[in-house]
């Protein structure tokens, strides 16, 4: 592609994957950000999901463009089947980054973003991932939040299989994959109750390689459309205790969908988990129905070694 004539080569084929639906009013500002990488994909690939606005008009645009490849579907899919979709198109040996339609990258988030997932493996079949923390901005652009892995408390605890199988803390749009993990795309179940990051990440922690990129690299849109962290902040230490307490009392959905994300996996990939591993997604797994106290004792146990300043603000 190499539109910025900044860009750095790198022997690694890139390429950048965007599911798009009613992305209008932002689009345009997240295809700039792409375009002003340090290090340029080699390949755009963007799958618009039976947009109503005039979101496909705009990617039209980009159509004749050298490495832009564009796409409508003729009826939603939503975001699983769509991405799905979109990773199957992906030429074979190619490095995937997942793109939102509303975000807007810092200029090196592809270069560091590879320059760490080729250093954690040299055997390409073998599923490997990077991925990073978010700053959080508003509709109109102004950053609100430094970073959203603190707005979900998810700075307190190590990123570890033992807490990532009772809370995602991978973000979709912040994984660069190699060319190994779109097999494992390809197994996704398109109406499991889950997203697709919780998917790959959990086959990344369990038998493949993953790290975090020390800093954030995007700049996330929470806006009237995209509301993905607005419930998700960290709560303070009275009002944990006051919605354990008013859960205990209730039938509750505590780590349902952590459940059934584990249970899915679990029922194509538990013979490439370790035993310890196997054994853990089981523990999790037997808590479906339980009550929220049993539940909670399980996420306590398993995380009980891997704080590392839980009571942080």
């Amino acid at each position: 592609m190499n539109i910025n004539s900044a860009s750095k080569q790198n022997p690694n084929r890139i390429a950048v994957v965007m599911a798009t639906c009613n992305g209008a009013a932002f689009i345009e500002q997240q295809l700039h950000s792409l375009m002003q990488q340090t290090l340029q994909p080699d390949l755009v690939i963007i799958r618009d999901d039976a947009s109503e606005d005039t979101t496909f008009e705009i990617l039209s645009r980009y159509a004749n463009q050298a490495g832009f490849n564009i796409s409508q579907n003729p009826q939603r899919l939503g975001v699983n089947e769509n991405f799905a979709k979109s990773i199957a198109d992906v030429p074979d040996g190619y490095l995937i980054a997942f793109c939102d339609q509303d975000d807007i990258w810092l200029p090196e988030k592809l270069e560091k973003s590879v320059q760490l997932l080729t250093s954690l493996t040299n055997d390409l079949t073998q599923p490997a991932l990077v991925y990073s923390d978010l700053m959080l901005m508003n509709e109109a652009g102004e950053l609100i939040h430094h970073s959203v892995h603190q707005r979900r408390g998810q700075h307190r605890y190590k990123h570890v299989w033992d807490t990532f199988i009772y809370g995602n803390m991978v973000s979709g749009c912040t994984i660069v994959m190699n060319p190994a993990m779109k097999l494992i795309m390809a197994t996704l179940p398109p109406q499991g109750g889950f997203i697709y990051d919780a998917w790959l990440a959990m086959a990344a922690f369990g038998f493949g390689k993953i790290a975090q990129l020390p800093q954030p690299l995007i700049h996330y849109r929470q806006h009237t459309q995209n509301v993905t962290f607005a419930d998700h902040r960290a709560r303070n230490r009275m009002e944990r205790w006051i919605n354990h307490w008013q859960n205990s009392w209730k039938a509750n959905s505590f780590l349902q969908e952590e459940i059934q994300l584990a249970k899915s996996f679990y029922s194509i990939y538990a013979n490439r988990l370790s035993v310890d591993k196997r054994k853990s997604l089981e523990k999790l797994i037997a808590l479906n129905n339980c009550h929220y106290l049993k539940k909670k004792a399980g996420f306590e146990l398993s995380f009980r070694s891997h704080w590392t300043n839980r009571f942080a603000s």
